[in-house]
């Protein structure tokens, strides 16, 4: 048995608790989950350990034990989320919920959508985790409270509202391939009067240069500079009103392929960004009286992009080679390379509006909530030269969704809660209305079981999605996506049945869930083969409707801390994603004869996925964790070779050591660790200018070590 298989054994082996020692807190002191007020799962204030429908939290001292840099590392502590990479050349991710991809979720920021169509192509890794508090995940169809796009279900980044005048100062490096990823951030937050005003000053910087796996001139990880800068601002004149905002600019550059101290249009395969982007909101929460409040938001976010995908191709770009030929690198000459890749320039613009509303009514036994929400989009998207100059516009759309909801929480008795809702949404792509019933029960067996069981309905209208605003390349051509004509929704029915079981408090705690859900969705969105144009010779793939696909799924969890200074936690995941009949992914025809590729199965969405993480809190200076992260074998399709491979299981293992130091009612944490202790990643890369960029699996970066240095005032 080889080391690492019997590393990740002993730790499977470890039962587990998601509880989590605060750094700041006093030793022993461990942060109750069940005290912890959470709203995403009904929108309206409820007790974790009280809340109907079941919801899953990572709080700020989870993520402050590992330091992730955004939110995309941080999520990927809860078992059945997992972040999927999908572009060699520019590392564009996803979020995976219940076995669905990540247009299937909702991305939230204090309960409103945080990621339009454009942000959510790179937006996951943009989003600097000092803006968060906690992470709140429901999981199952959203779309009773959140409409289009919450299939899988939601992920509710809240912000942190400090009750106190500090912050924190931060500086680390993370090292990969021997090149370090370098970063810097801190918060400032001010209360004045009581509390009553408030005042927060965020920002984050990072950067790196792009990193080559497998020594073949060409990047894994692309290079990158990211800066975002923000603020909050709260203000309560009274105790039933509160008024509160926040605005964030995030700036980036990133760019992988080769040849990266040249022009885009002189490599043989570029994938370049830069962004701009500005989101923000504004929210008045009223108490009326103690039997009716009401919320009122308003929401945006605007982004701005110059891209560039593409590039030479086979190009012979070295002048030692006896094949160079200059004239293919010189834009003015007919016909040349050059000239060719010189229009591969893009400009995007993505505005995004968001007016939100809800009223809540206390009628004895029942929190009625009702509102209204409305979203508008527009997507400019374009293709241009060097120069700047317009060749073409590629998606020119403006779309719209309207839907008002009503929702009843009923306490039938002291041990059993209804949840009963429902919500019609009408968006400009449709011409009919879309209707999206829910229910749920929560049932308190004993003062230590609880049983929940739910349907709760989903549905995607036929709009422009973030796959369609990157745009693969498979060697140097572009590959994009059109919609099919006559394009239907999809729409989803989610029925889970689950249990939650915790020990007494006193002693050593135990906790134990498990849920089972079923997906069905109608008229699956699917890609076809890739797909040349008869007219200008381009390459796309066509989005159509399938029969549909059905999602089976389980996910248990178990957690241990036998006493103040251990705790343990485990959890494992099955997802089984196929679709009612075989779908054809690959369709190639040549003189050599046919290759054609269906199959029912989801491409790149594992059955099997877990994790475990043991924390060792001797005393108040030390902390250490072992986390491990599994991930089991899938398929993914290779477009040069034309064949559906079947991928190894990873197992990715981090290690991590923090030591605390008080001084003054000051903190100061030095954290040092290694992520991927293994170098659990995929072995078999593409290789060279003719790469496909989209056959890319598995963990998203190779073993690196760390060190952190964080100052709170």
């Amino acid at each position: 048995m080889s080391t690492r298989f019997l590393f990740s054994f002993l730790l499977i082996a470890t039962p587990v608790l998601r509880a989590q020692t605060s750094p700041a807190s006093p030793p022993g002191e461990v942060v109750q989950l069940d005290r912890l007020v959470v709203t995403t799962a009904t929108r309206t204030e409820r007790l974790l350990s009280d809340v109907p429908v079941r919801t899953e939290v990572v709080l700020r001292e989870d993520m402050n034990l590992r330091v992730p840099l955004n939110f995309s590392q941080a999520v990927e502590l809860l078992n059945g989320v997992r972040v999927e990479s999908n572009c060699q050349n520019c590392n564009t991710s996803e979020v995976q919920l219940l076995g669905l991809g990540g247009a299937y979720n909702q991305i939230l920021f204090d309960g409103t959508p945080l990621l339009s169509s454009l942000g959510g192509v790179y937006g996951l890794e943009q989003i600097p985790t000092a803006f968060v508090d906690r992470l709140e995940v429901v999981k199952g169809g959203g779309s009773a409270l959140y409409g289009p796009g919450a299939v899988a279900g939601v992920i509710n980044l809240v912000p942190i509202e400090p009750r106190t005048n500090g912050g924190f100062l931060q500086v680390g490096v993370d090292v990969q391939k021997n090149e370090p990823v370098l970063f810097a951030g801190g918060r400032a937050n001010l209360v004045l009067a009581d509390g009553k005003l408030g005042f927060s000053l965020v920002g984050h910087s990072s950067v790196n240069d792009g990193i080559d796996y497998n020594d073949d001139g060409y990047t894994e990880i692309t290079e990158k500079e990211l800066g975002v800068g923000g603020f909050q601002l709260w203000f309560a004149p009274t105790n039933r009103t509160k008024f509160r905002a926040n605005y964030q600019f995030t700036w980036e550059n990133r760019r992988g392929g080769n040849r990266l101290n040249q022009p885009e249009f002189l490599a043989n395969i570029a994938e370049s960004l830069q962004t701009k982007y500005h989101r923000g909101g504004v929210v008045w929460d009223q108490v009326v009286n103690p039997d009716f409040d009401f919320r009122l938001g308003y929401s945006f976010a605007y982004i701005e992009r110059k891209s560039f995908y593409g590039g030479l191709g086979d190009v012979i770009t070295d002048p030692s080679d006896p094949a160079y030929d200059p004239d293919q690198l010189d834009p003015n000459v007919p016909g040349s390379a050059a000239e060719s890749s010189y229009g591969q320039y893009g400009y995007t613009e993505n505005p995004l509006h968001y007016w939100d509303s809800q009223f809540n009514y206390r009628l004895g036994a029942h929190v009625l909530a009702f509102g209204a929400q409305y979203k508008r989009e527009s997507v400019l998207d374009q293709n241009r030269d060097f120069a700047g100059a317009l060749r073409r516009t590629t998606a020119d759309d403006t779309f719209s969704n309207t839907g008002v909801y009503v929702q009843d929480e009923w306490a039938v008795s002291p041990a059993l809660d209804l949840v009963l809702g429902g919500r019609i949404d009408k968006s400009s792509t449709l011409e009919n209305p879309i209707l999206s019933p829910r229910i749920a029960a929560a049932w308190s067996a004993t003062e230590t079981l609880k049983l929940q069981a739910g349907v709760t309905t989903g549905f995607r209208a036929p709009e422009v999605f973030s796959e369609d605003l990157h745009v693969d390349t498979l060697g140097a051509e572009q590959v994009r996506i059109r919609n099919a004509a006559g394009l239907s929704e999809e729409q989803a029915v989610t029925t889970m049945i689950g249990l939650e079981w915790r020990s007494a408090a006193a002693g050593a705690r135990w906790a134990f869930d498990a849920t089972a859900s079923l997906t069905d969705i109608k008229d699956t969105f699917v890609l076809g083969e890739i797909q040349t144009d008869p007219v200008d010779g381009s390459l796309f793939q066509e989005r159509g409707n399938s029969s549909g696909s059905r999602i089976a799924g389980f996910e248990s969890n178990v957690a241990f801390e036998p006493n103040r200074a251990l705790r343990f936690t485990a959890g494992l995941a099955y997802y089984q994603s196929r679709y009612d009949q075989a779908e054809m992914i690959f369709d190639d025809t040549s003189d050599d004869g046919t290759t054609v590729i269906a199959t029912r199965d989801y491409l790149k969405t594992p059955k099997w996925s877990g994790v475990v993480q043991s924390v060792w809190t001797p005393n108040e200076a030390f902390e250490a964790f072992v986390g491990l992260k599994y991930t089991g074998r899938m398929n993914a399709l290779n477009n040069n070779t034309g064949t559906l491979n079947r991928t190894p299981d990873f197992w990715v293992v981090d290690l991590g050591l923090t030591r605390h130091f008080r001084f003054s009612g000051r903190h100061l944490d030095f954290s040092v660790g290694v992520k991927n202790l293994f170098d659990e990643r995929q072995r078999d890369l593409e290789v060279g200018a003719s790469r496909d960029s989209d056959y890319v699996y598995g963990p998203r970066f190779a073993r690196s070590f760390y060190g952190t240095l964080k100052y709170e005032f």
